[in-house]
């Protein structure tokens, strides 16, 4: 991987994706009751993880971390759980355990399926996850990628910024009166 040489756009389209899971995993963290943190059922398997190795983008994403990989565990680590900041499987996102159902997690879960959504059709009609060369996708289809990219960014943004507003609004005594913009 370390020989290979990528573009400018996908470099561009890499640091906004590191953004975006940033931000999901700052607003998925905002949820009281994350019942990620005391489950002892954990969804997280190697048979998931292997999409960040597996995937050409996300290894990609990833990159000198993508040695870390372990073939027994994947990313995740017990007791403290998955090792990645950045270059998830995006399956990691769409949040399908059904104690998230009882939660206010409404915004979190449609920007996580959007996400998924960024990458599709870019190359014969593939996701950017499963395109074998990264190098093969179009200049125009990296672009519209990018726009689309910015777009969720901007809205994930604005989501998280409106989530740590009402919480600070349900802060008793905290003396603050938050106006919407």
């Amino acid at each position: 991987m370390a020989s290979r040489e990528f573009s400018e756009p996908l470099h561009q389209i890499r640091t906004i994706h590191i953004e975006v899971e940033s931000i999901l995993q700052s607003l998925a963290a905002l949820h009281d009751e994350n019942p990620c943190a005391s489950c002892t059922h954990v969804c997280c398997k190697e048979v998931l993880c292997r999409e960040s190795v597996d995937s050409d983008f996300l290894r990609f994403v990833l990159g000198p971390r993508v040695g870390d990989y372990s073939e027994n565990d994947g990313w995740h680590v017990p007791g403290s759980g998955c090792r990645l900041g950045y270059g998830r499987p995006l399956i990691c996102y769409e949040y399908f355990c059904e104690r998230f159902d009882t939660q206010d997690v409404k915004v979190t879960r449609q920007l996580s399926r959007a996400l998924k959504t960024v990458y599709a059709n870019v190359f014969a009609g593939q996701h950017m996850l499963v395109v074998d060369d990264i190098n093969r996708i179009s200049a125009n289809k990296l672009r519209i990628v990018h726009g689309r990219l910015e777009a969720l960014r901007d809205l994930a943004n604005r989501a998280l910024r409106q989530a740590l507003r009402e919480r600070l609004i349900q802060q008793p005594g905290n003396g603050h009166t938050v106006t919407s913009q």
